[in-house]
């Protein structure tokens, strides 16, 4: 896995509870998150363990998260990360401990030797069941449903897995949590060869939250169009494929989606 994934989030952890005036500077703590955040583990490590002030909690998932993503071979590396983020998740109910639940989970889940994501798939689960509301739990969508279509976390039939993962669809509120865990069904639907329609109402769902990159946004445009065309719906296949020629001129797939478009005149209205 790459790091960037481990990583993800911690930016938004620092906006969001902006340190006091009197941690920021003297400590250095604002430094140091910066650093990881920008993806140097080796001078946030350095960093975190030099701070004399702040929060003691705060400084340990700092130095647990710089832990976890130095190179492979730093020696126990992910033991020592993930004994800190226990203290941190054993502490108060707050915003720090849910964040160390989510990074545990994220731990059993891809760098734990053996990993084990049946012990992840229940981190992202307690955590989603207890907090629903919060951040962490929405990031926790999204990466428990893939855990249940991709490993031994969920069924053995491919249609029961994504059964299982759009159970999950009543969790997600956040835009960005919505339009991630239909992205992954609406994946895990084409990778296993289910009905395509059963990928479409995903597909829109995910359109719908207006929170996707413009890459993806335009694979989604086009995908709509492709499994409306399909099932015989003229009016939606035109509608999304109009969107997409309007939005992206310069798509290497505007004439192949022209032509779709022209062909729709031979589908019953």
């Amino acid at each position: 896995m790459k790091t960037p994934c481990l990583l993800a989030g911690l930016l938004g952890l620092i906006l969001a509870a902006p340190l006091r005036a009197a941690d920021a500077a003297p400590d250095g703590a604002r430094e140091a998150w910066e650093l990881l955040a920008g993806y140097k583990p080796e001078q946030a490590l350095h960093a975190f363990r030099a701070l004399t002030g702040g929060d003691p909690r705060r400084n340990q998932l700092g130095e647990a998260m710089a832990l976890l993503a130095q190179p492979i071979p730093v020696p126990d590396r992910v033991a020592r990360g993930r004994a800190l983020l226990e203290q941190v998740a054993a502490g108060p109910d707050d915003d720090l401990a849910l964040a160390a639940r989510f990074y545990l989970g994220r731990v059993a889940e891809f760098q734990a030797d053996p990993v084990d994501p049946r012990a992840a798939a229940q981190l992202f689960e307690r955590l989603i069941a207890g907090h629903p509301a919060s951040r962490w739990a929405q990031a926790a969508i999204a990466r428990l449903a893939i855990l249940q279509l991709y490993t031994a976390a969920g069924p053995a039939a491919p249609a029961a897995r994504v059964d299982e993962a759009e159970k999950l669809v009543a969790a997600a509120r956040e835009p960005q949590a919505i339009a991630d865990l239909h992205l992954v069904i609406a994946d895990a639907v084409f990778h296993y060869r289910l009905p395509d329609a059963r990928a479409l109402p995903h597909l829109l769902a995910a359109e719908r939250t207006a929170v996707l990159d413009p890459t993806t946004r335009a694979d989604v445009l086009v995908q709509i169009g492709e499994l409306a065309r399909l099932g015989g719906d003229r009016a939606l296949a035109e509608k999304f494929y109009r969107t997409f020629l309007q939005e992206y001129p310069r798509d290497a797939r505007q004439y192949p989606v022209k032509q779709q478009l022209a062909g729709l005149a031979h589908l019953s209205p």
